[in-house]
C-alpha cells in the first residue's frame, strides 16, 4: 500500500481524502495523479512485469533550519540523544523529495518507480541540506497468470 502525505502539512492522508484531515488543504490532480504511483527500492516489482523503462527520475529540495531552529537543536544536542528539531525537519525533506519524484513519474507517464534511492548532501558550507530521491520511471503490469 502507498502512503500519501498532504503535500503541505507533511501529514499522512487517507487513501481516499479529498483534503487533508490536519490542514485542510486540496488533495488536488497533482497528489491523485501519484496516488496509484509504486515505489520500489528493488530493480524489480514482485507480480508485476515492466512493460517500459521510461528513464531516470528525480525528486529534490532543499532544507535549512532558521535561527530558532538552530537555537532548539544546540539546546538539544548539549544533552546528547537526537536532535528532534533536525530529524523532523528531515523527514518532511525526505517526504518531499519522494512526492515530486512521483510527481516527475507520474508527469513522464509511469505507474512506478524501480531502484528507488534517497541521498543528502550538506551544501553552502553547511547552512543547507540538499534531499535527493531517485530512480527508474516505469511502467508496469500485473503478472498473468499462464495456467
Amino acid at each position: 500500500m502507498v502512503e500519501i502525505y498532504c503535500p503541505k502539512c507533511g501529514n499522512k492522508t487517507p487513501a481516499n481524502a479529498l483534503f487533508c484531515p490536519n490542514c485542510g488543504n486540496p488533495l488536488s490532480a497533482p497528489m491523485t495523479q501519484t496516488r496509484r504511483m509504486l515505489v520500489v527500492t528493488t530493480p524489480t516489482v514482485p507480480g508485476y512485469q515492466i512493460v517500459k523503462v521510461l528513464g531516470a527520475v528525480h525528486g529534490l529540495t532543499v532544507r535549512t533550519r532558521g535561527v530558532g531552529g538552530k537555537f532548539a537543536a544546540g539546546i538539544e544536542g548539549m544533552f546528547g540523544g537526537e536532535v528532534t528539531t533536525y530529524s523532523s525537519e528531515a523527514e518532511k525533506a525526505r517526504r518531499e523529495s519522494l512526492q515530486r519524484l512521483m510527481d516527475n513519474a507520474a508527469a513522464m507517464g509511469a505507474n512506478a518507480v524501480a531502484a528507488a534511492d534517497f541521498e543528502t548532501s550538506d551544501i553552502l558550507q553547511g547552512m543547507a541540506t540538499l534531499f535527493s530521491a531517485y530512480g527508474t520511471a516505469v511502467v508496469i503490469e500485473p503478472v498473468k497468470n499462464s495456467t
